[in-house]
C-alpha cells in the first residue's frame, strides 16, 4: 500500500460491527451491562431477495441474524452467521467473538471503494443492504488498524 494513496478522507464513522456467536445472548449482556435494550433484530437477507452478495470476488449465499441499536450518533450492528461461509464466519473462526468493523457511510461510493482498491487494500465481501437500495463493500484493513475492517455503504 502506497502512503501517497492514502488518507482516503473518510471520516463519517456511523457503525460499529460486532460479531458473535449467539445473538439473543449478545443482546441480553448488552442489556445487562450497558443498558441497551433497544435492538431491531432482522434475519438477512430478507426471504425472496437477491443481495447479490460476495465473498472474496465470488458469488456467495449465507445467511446472518443481525440485531441494530442506536448509541448516540453510533448504530450498534451485532451479527451472528447462521449459514454459509463469509467473512463473519471467518472472524469467528479466526478470531472468535469481538469487533469486526466499522462502517463509513459515503456519497462518492464508487469512488472511495476503487480508492481502496487502487491502495492495495481487498474488498473481501459486498453486496446489498439491509434496507435496500443501500449498496455495501468490507475491506480487509485488519494489519493496518488493528485487527479491524472497514465497511463502506452507499449514503442513504
Amino acid at each position: 500500500m502506497s502512503s501517497e494513496k492514502l488518507p482516503l478522507n473518510i471520516s463519517n464513522a456511523d457503525q460499529v460491527g460486532i460479531v458473535v456467536e449467539d445473538l439473543d445472548s449478545a443482546i441480553e449482556q448488552f442489556r445487562l451491562l450497558l443498558g441497551v435494550s433497544n435492538f431491531d433484530v432482522v434475519v438477512w437477507p430478507k426471504p425472496g431477495t437477491d443481495p447479490e452478495s460476495t465473498y472474496y470476488g465470488k458469488k456467495a449465499q449465507f445467511k446472518l441474524r443481525i440485531a441494530f441499536s442506536q448509541l448516540g450518533n453510533l448504530q450498534l450492528e451485532v451479527i451472528q452467521p447462521v449459514e454459509g461461509k463469509s467473512i463473519f464466519t471467518d472472524f469467528l473462526e479466526t478470531h472468535g467473538p469481538g469487533l469486526h468493523h466499522l462502517r463509513f457511510s459515503e456519497k462518492n461510493f464508487d469512488q472511495k471503494v476503487d480508492q481502496l482498491q487502487k491502495a492495495g487494500i481487498q474488498m473481501i465481501s459486498s453486496g446489498r443492504g439491509v434496507r435496500s437500495p443501500s449498496t455495501w463493500a468490507y475491506f480487509d484493513t485488519t494489519k493496518f488498524l488493528g485487527g479491524i475492517f472497514i465497511e463502506l455503504r452507499t449514503a442513504l
